[in-house]
């Protein structure tokens, strides 16, 4: 027990002490460079970054910028002519704080002047950024409807690029198509890209960069890394960080080029590319979705982006929990009351564990004088201690660990839940009751990790215990070590376990005084 309660700290704090002492030096670093291409394709080359200009900084010349506004029930959005990019998206159900006057989210912000969702062409491996000519200058979403806008531009000697984005009410994907035309009267070789560029907030305990799906493997850029690339087929790649994602879908298994960076802390870009070979008179129809919204499950479940959403390695039991959770919220209205009856239908399920458990640590406890004696008597022969010790247990019919393995069975449980409930946006700025007004961030008042410790307290007094009084004291320091590291948790984590903990009291109640 004491292992698992010290494996417990190290879980919590090991995060907290990466993040504040080591995540600048971190970030300081730019090493190498990887390259995770399919079977066929060259050998990574492994170069130190040069000091010089970004690779993935196109050559800006000055032009006469148009902005079209796209108004919908979700989201609004100001686009560009140039390379038809983001210049600001703004999420109309998502603010930055709880405060009324709080500005929403803007997940269009273009770090370093890059703007997400521009279209650049690969001329002899240089970037060009394109000046379109918008078809409309604004578009206004009612319920039930689509709209779409198409930037058009061609080149003084032929090159035709259309570019249509169709927007949809009710959701944050916008389906798009790029054509290119080969009308210059001779063969064309370069490439077609799109740029996603972001800025986070950041999390210490989450990752927060680039991320791509191929097939069932899902890959998440470290910190330490510069940039990465990558060719081939893939379903999505995005830039998260732990509620909001960007992501690029493509409609079918073209083998597409990528690269992605992590220019400074909290901020990363990617540019998808489509190689372009043309004969005259050809051309070429590139399809993909792109979502730029928040990590709300069951919408990136229908576009095969759960993995967006980091539940951990109990993911298997975080999402059905998630799924419940979000259920009981959908009747009650507020996630307070939602965590509450989960917690109670666990510990219902539970309850045969935790019966056994606290009746094998009574018989436990019962024979600890015999146990005491034979370990006396045998000190000096151990293979003989450890056969008595087991003749013991026979004769009473007590299997020494009854009493610690239903606990280990729920720790699966209960980092699941950590994780669903550390993760869901849903609890984003999501109220309970009085003063907790967000449950996904910590007690103003530090009453409920208080209650949480007291309640911890109280369980540790009416456990069996079978190790001697100075150990026993010494457990008795936990519940005051928890409230220390409950006290920075968010209060819907700390909610959780208290009435985790006021179950299991009462639980144990029931169960010793039946036992009586």
């Amino acid at each position: 027990l004491l292992a698992i309660i010290l494996s417990m700290v190290v879980l919590f704090l090991y995060p907290f002490i990466m993040s504040r002492y080591f995540a600048p030096e971190m970030m300081e670093k730019r090493p190498v460079q990887k390259t995770a291409g399919e079977e066929g394709t060259p050998a990574p080359v492994v170069e130190k970054e040069p000091e010089a200009e970004p690779p993935l900084a196109p050559t800006v010349e000055p032009v006469a910028e148009e902005l079209i506004s796209v108004d919908t029930p979700l989201y609004k959005a100001l686009l560009t002519n140039m390379g038809g990019g983001v210049r600001s998206w703004e999420l109309k159900k998502h603010r930055k704080t709880l405060s009324p006057d709080s500005e929403p989210v803007d997940l269009g912000t273009p770090p370093d002047g890059e703007l997400s969702l521009a279209t650049r062409l690969v001329v002899n491996g240089t970037p060009r950024s394109l000046l379109f000519e918008p078809s409309k200058s604004e578009i206004r979403l009612s319920e039930g409807r689509a709209g779409d806008i198409v930037f058009s531009w061609r080149s003084p000697r032929g090159l035709v690029i259309e570019k249509r984005y169709t927007f949809v009410d009710g959701d944050y994907t916008v389906k798009t198509e790029v054509k290119i035309f080969n009308d210059t009267g001779a063969p064309f070789r370069g490439a077609i890209e799109t740029l996603l560029a972001a800025r986070f907030s950041g999390d210490a305990y989450y990752h927060v960069g680039p991320v791509v799906q191929r097939g069932d493997k899902i890959s998440r850029q470290d910190a330490d890394s510069f940039r990465e690339k990558g060719s081939g087929a893939f379903n999505w790649l995005g830039l998260e960080d732990k509620y909001f994602l960007y992501a690029i879908i493509p409609s079918d298994k073209t083998p597409l080029i990528w690269e992605t960076e992590i220019p400074s802390r909290n901020t990363a870009k990617a540019v998808v590319s489509l190689p372009l070979e043309l004969e005259p008179n050809e051309k070429v129809l590139w399809r993909y979705d792109t979502y730029i919204g928040p990590k709300e499950y069951d919408r990136l479940v229908k576009l095969g982006l759960e993995e967006a959403i980091e539940f951990g390695f109990f993911s298997f039991l975080a999402k059905p929990f998630h799924v419940v959770l979000t259920f009981f919220e959908s009747y009650l209205g507020n996630y307070g009351l939602a965590i509450i009856i989960l917690t109670c239908i666990i510990k219902v399920i539970f309850y045969p564990l935790t019966k056994h458990s606290l009746n094998a640590m009574k018989e436990m406890q019962k024979i600890q004088p015999q146990l005491a004696a034979i370990k006396q008597k045998y000190k000096n022969d151990r293979e003989k201690m450890n056969r008595e010790l087991m003749d013991l247990y026979k004769r009473y019919k007590i299997n020494p660990l009854g009493g610690c393995l239903p606990m280990v069975l729920q720790i699966p449980v209960f980092i699941a839940l950590y994780e669903v409930l550390s993760v869901a946006i849903e609890l984003r700025h999501a109220p309970f009751m009085l003063w907790i007004t967000d449950l996904s961030a910590r007690d103003p008042y530090y009453v409920t990790p208080l209650l949480m410790g007291a309640s911890m307290f109280i369980q540790q007094k009416m456990t069996p215990t079978t190790v001697d009084p100075m150990q026993a004291k010494i457990m008795l320091m936990m519940p005051l070590v928890f409230t220390f590291l409950f006290m920075s948790f968010p209060s819907g984590l700390v909610l959780y376990w208290l009435v985790n903990n006021i179950l299991t009291i009462a639980q144990q109640y029931y169960i010793q005084r039946s036992a009586k």
